[in-house]
């Protein structure tokens, strides 16, 4: 799992579901691999780790991945990569956005899928 920043235009307007210290034009994105999801809310052990909760894109269950809330950054975005790179180096890529709050856990939506060849679940 790692965390990058990504600048998002001004005018954009943010709801923030956790408390967090980011301003309102910085973005955290999480990337994922397919062992980081899980059908079973994780165990926190960690201090500044929360429970994620991703819903399906069709009638599957919701998939649950642990957040690195570091610096009190809880992540916009969720990014998992998969299947073989193309000729041109790139994976296929599947976003899911953090939408509302699901009780405690944060809610993370499907946005994007650059593929429609595969599909990853937990």
């Amino acid at each position: 799992m790692s965390h990058e920043h990504a600048k998002d235009s001004p005018s954009a307007s943010h709801s923030t579901v956790l408390p967090t210290r980011r301003t309102a034009r910085e973005r955290t994105v999480q990337h994922l691999t397919r062992t980081d999801l899980l059908t079973a809310p994780p165990r926190i052990t960690r201090p500044t780790h929360v429970v994620g909760r991703i819903e399906s894109s069709g009638l599957g269950r919701p998939s649950y991945v642990e957040l690195d809330g570091a610096e009190g950054l809880i992540p916009d975005a969720l990014v998992l990569e998969y299947g073989p790179a193309d000729t041109e180096q790139a994976r296929s890529a599947r976003v899911w956005i953090r939408s509302a709050k699901a009780g405690s856990a944060p809610l993370y939506l499907l946005s994007s899928d650059s593929s429609s060849s595969g599909y990853v679940s937990a």
